[in-house]
């Protein structure tokens, strides 16, 4: 009766975690059968040059070593950078080397994934401070916590005492910084920082088996979607998320000066397309780890996800490709620097699962596979480029 009672919340759009019991594990971004997909296909495209990528990559470095720092001090732009740098580039090694575990057999690397775990629950007390403390912990929690995953359910010699350590870490040097996000002065930043403390929030809630906290999530990240990527039945502007309002004449300045409101456009792409992709990379990969959790976000009808994220990848791909070069913005031409590295998991779930078509963005993706990413999303051409539905 229970199982029936959780598979009924499954099919409606406001599905919450009930108990720690109903999350699936390894269950952050990654499913065991996905990469057993990837190891099984691995001499095949575009797998095989994606994985090639990883291999020359230092991330992949047998040899790693962790630089742990006591109190992460990030201001804007990491200046001052006192653990900003070394942190995330631990944390993207961490999950870089737990796929490499998961797709060579290598024990080296689960233990290199240890190792930096290990290294970080072991030092870090201070938290993280300044002005980009809160996005700073996004970014590296939402890597680590990828890793963590993975070895913590596949590495029988990982022992429970460091994986107890690694739970804590989570939840006391990284939730409480991210939390910041959603008040005060950091409620009205740029919505890719809110994007990169969902997802984050989201895996911490997950790894750490917290209900409360996985709902939370679900609920800021649809309040999220609407605020951050425009379609045209939205009216003259774009919404608000829940914690931060902008007024009529506020709002054209917070999108940075669109030509005009179009579906598709985010709340950054006439800041620069890099940072749409940070902020477009978030919500799709926040859907994906949902996915795995039996809730779907990507088809979530209070927020109309579907439409909003597919006209976006579809809009920035057009442009990237050059089908499309009508003046976006008022203050430049074209774009700014590209969202290569994301879309891959996108286009997974709508063209390849769904079978919809996504011409721009499969054009655009086929032109930079096999990708690597930036902070917080990594090989996405390796883990989800055609992969289908891989549970």
């Amino acid at each position: 009766m229970i199982r029936y009672i959780f598979m009924l919340f499954i099919l409606t759009p406001f599905f919450s975690v009930a108990a720690e019991s109903n999350f699936n594990h390894p269950g952050v971004f990654v499913s065991l059968k996905q990469l057993q997909y990837v190891k099984d296909n691995i001499s095949r495209e575009p797998w095989k040059s994606a994985y090639e990528k990883v291999l020359q990559d230092p991330l992949a470095d047998k040899n790693y070593e962790p630089t742990p720092w006591s109190t992460v001090e990030c201001g804007s732009s990491s200046s001052p950078n006192n653990g900003c740098t070394d942190e995330v580039m631990d944390a993207k090694a961490a999950y870089t080397q737990a796929l490499l575990w998961r797709l060579s057999g290598e024990t080296v690397y689960a233990e290199n994934v240890r190792k930096i775990l290990n290294a970080w629950a072991n030092t870090l007390t201070g938290g993280h401070t300044n002005s980009n403390g809160p996005l700073q912990a996004s970014w590296s929690a939402t890597m680590f916590t990828r890793a963590a995953e993975i070895v913590k359910y596949t590495y029988t010699s990982w022992p429970q005492s460091e994986k107890n350590k690694v739970t804590k870490l989570f939840a006391e040097q990284y939730y409480p910084d991210i939390s910041r996000m959603f008040s005060g002065s950091y409620a009205c930043y740029n919505k890719n920082w809110h994007a990169s403390a969902i997802e984050a929030m989201l895996n911490i809630a997950v790894f750490n088996k917290n209900p409360n906290w996985f709902n939370s999530a679900i609920k800021k990240w649809r309040s999220l979607v609407p605020s951050y990527i425009y379609l045209s039945s939205d009216g003259s502007r774009p919404k608000n998320a829940s914690w931060c309002s902008r007024n009529d004449s506020q709002i054209n300045a917070y999108w940075n000066s669109p030509k005009s409101y179009i579906d598709g456009l985010t709340q950054e792409s006439c800041r620069d397309f890099e940072h749409t992709a940070y902020g477009l990379a978030a919500i799709i990969n926040t859907a994906e780890t949902a996915r795995l959790q039996g809730v779907n976000l990507y088809q979530d009808k209070s927020s109309n996800a579907q439409m909003r994220i597919i006209k976006a990848m579809e809009l920035h791909s057009a442009y990237q490709t050059g089908a499309l070069s009508d003046k976006l913005c008022k203050n430049y031409d074209g774009y700014k620097l590209n969202t290569k590295g994301t879309f891959e998991v996108g286009f997974n779930q709508y063209s390849v699962r769904q079978g919809l078509d996504l011409p721009h963005t499969s054009e655009f993706l086929v032109s930079t596979r096999p990708t690597k990413g930036h902070f917080h999303y990594l090989w996405e051409t390796l883990t989800h480029g055609l992969v289908g539905d891989r549970n």
